[in-house]
């Protein structure tokens, strides 16, 4: 699991929307955390490879992590104020998790290149959302939930 440190992790999730339709990708069944269930783009955070003192380095994580799974290319720029933020504290594992969500407004659906860690993906409108298992983080206050309702699709 790629983490900040061994006891804290920023997740990061984004709301990729087009043509008021949002991309959202299937977890393969081998996936440690929601198995075969549906997804946001975006991951964990990874700690820096620089030496360098540097800011804003949560913008270049999500980027990196849409890239690796759609093959999207975004600019850092375009994650500029979040649209969710909450934690999460899990007492037996003893790990404190940062989550923030995004919504990034594309020009157009974008052809997507998903990566092993996927193995459907959807453009979606905000009413065929509901189709689709998201588990725990697709419930009233989970975090898939949370920020594709703040996204205004």
């Amino acid at each position: 699991m790629h983490q900040l440190t061994d006891t804290v992790k920023v997740l990061q999730k984004a709301a990729l929307v087009a043509d008021n339709r949002v991309l959202i990708l299937k977890r393969a069944d081998d996936s440690a955390t929601r198995a075969g269930q549906w997804d946001l783009p975006g991951g964990n955070s990874e700690w820096p490879q620089s030496k360098q003192t540097e800011r804003s380095l949560h913008q270049a994580d999500i980027t990196r992590e849409i890239l690796e799974e759609t093959g999207i290319s975004l600019a850092d720029s375009m994650f500029t104020r979040p649209i969710f933020f909450d934690t999460y504290f899990d007492g037996e594992k003893q790990l404190y998790t940062l989550i923030v969500g995004w919504k990034v407004a594309l020009s157009g659906l974008q052809k997507v290149r998903m990566s092993a860690e996927h193995t459907e993906f959807a453009w979606v409108s905000f009413a065929e959302i509901a189709l689709y298992d998201f588990g725990f983080a697709g419930e009233t206050n989970g975090l898939i939930r949370q920020i594709l309702s703040r996204s205004n699709i």
